[in-house]
């Protein structure tokens, strides 16, 4: 691991520690620095701000592997296991959602859009036409996605992983079947 890498680390893993003593926005930069033992100088060589160490810290600890060898098959197992990383870290994923869930979520959304364009890809697969609807099913679904982990997340996570990610795939495949009556009854 180089130096730069373990550096991050340390200012990502001060970052975890002090959302469980205090609100994201009363984290200073020098708060930071202190409790890893670093200098200021160090954190603004890597990061312009605490932002930016915010998104660093949701990029490579959720985000940088959620869509790798997910498929078809496992994407239930996939994405409980995503919010068991929250749940694991709660106080950190509360309170900073609580604060400013943009960068979350945009993360979010993009792991998630890649997921059900190739879900939606895969479902066609055997007719071997690309339905042109993809990108529109993909943004509906990541959207209700994004916003069922959001709500959890700042809700508190009250309801374990199982229990949601049960929920949403309950309404991935109650979506399928309401799709046929629609077409049975036109």
């Amino acid at each position: 691991m180089s130096s730069s890498t373990i550096t991050k680390s340390a200012l990502g893993e001060a970052l975890n520690r002090l959302c469980e003593q205090k609100p994201f926005e009363k984290i200073s930069i020098s708060d930071i620095t202190r409790e890893c033992g670093l200098n200021r100088q160090s954190f603004y060589y890597h990061f312009q701000d605490k932002y930016e160490l915010l998104a660093y810290v949701y990029y490579n600890e959720l985000f940088k592997n959620i869509t790798r060898g997910v498929t078809f098959d496992n994407w239930v197992e996939r994405l409980e296991g995503f919010l068991q990383v929250m749940l694991k870290d709660k106080k950190f994923y509360s309170n900073t959602l609580k604060f400013n869930e943009k960068v979350f979520e945009q993360y979010l959304f993009k792991s998630m859009h890649q997921l059900f364009l190739r879900f939606f890809y895969h479902a066609v697969a055997n007719t071997r036409k690309r339905s042109d609807k993809a990108k529109i099913f993909a943004d509906f679904y990541s959207h209700g996605f994004c916003g069922i982990i959001i709500d959890w997340a700042t809700g508190g996570m009250k309801e374990t992983p199982h229990t949601v990610i049960l929920q949403m795939k309950e309404l991935a495949f109650e979506n399928v079947s309401i799709g046929r009556g629609f077409i049975e009854n036109l």
